[in-house]
């Protein structure tokens, strides 16, 4: 009797757990998509925000990365554009963890089929890598030392024997084209 009463609590749980996790799943997936239009909406005049702006900004990508933390324990994050929409919030991250993630999150959309991740991958790499002081490999991080709109951009150092083959793949870029650009 009591082995019946353990099967049908764990039936009922995997029962209840398989139609929350599509529910889930699609309220999930619609919340990452609105998170990523707020965040590069925001994002639209990003050279002409100011610092209290910019602070602004920060805190409401901490916000989003926090819910998305939140999704990802709910186990709701199941699809190619869900992996990927969690990795574009995650590279807007302040630590090499949230690089790290959104690195990882790319690359699992990848897998999942989505080949358009092939770029946010690389980008997230890179500021991973510069993130715990190693050179990047695919040039795509530059920072700008003050903000002011006329000042130029410096590109973080670059790891030079990394294939251009492999920077083409993923950048759609050799070394050369991404310096200058």
């Amino acid at each position: 009797m009591k082995l019946l009463v353990l099967l049908l609590i764990i039936w009922g749980r995997t029962f209840a757990s398989e139609s929350t996790s599509t529910s889930c799943q699609i309220n999930r997936s619609s919340e990452l998509q609105t998170m990523v239009k707020a965040s590069q909406d925001a994002r639209k005049n990003f050279e002409n925000l100011t610092k209290k702006q910019l602070q602004l900004l920060a805190k409401e990508d901490n916000a989003r990365l926090l819910r998305i933390e939140e999704m990802v324990k709910e186990g709701c994050l199941t699809s190619a554009k869900d992996f990927a929409a969690a990795a574009m919030m995650f590279q807007y991250g302040t630590t090499s963890k949230h690089f790290l993630q959104s690195y990882l999150w790319a690359q699992k959309a990848i897998q999942l089929g989505d080949k358009n991740q092939k770029r946010l991958m690389a980008l997230s790499i890179d500021r991973y890598l510069i993130s715990i002081n190693h050179q990047q490999i695919f040039a795509s991080q530059a920072y700008k030392p003050d903000r002011p709109k006329n000042s130029c951009w410096c590109l973080e150092m670059v790891e030079k024997s990394f294939p251009d083959q492999l920077r083409f793949y993923y950048m759609g870029n050799d070394l050369n084209a991404q310096i200058n650009w």
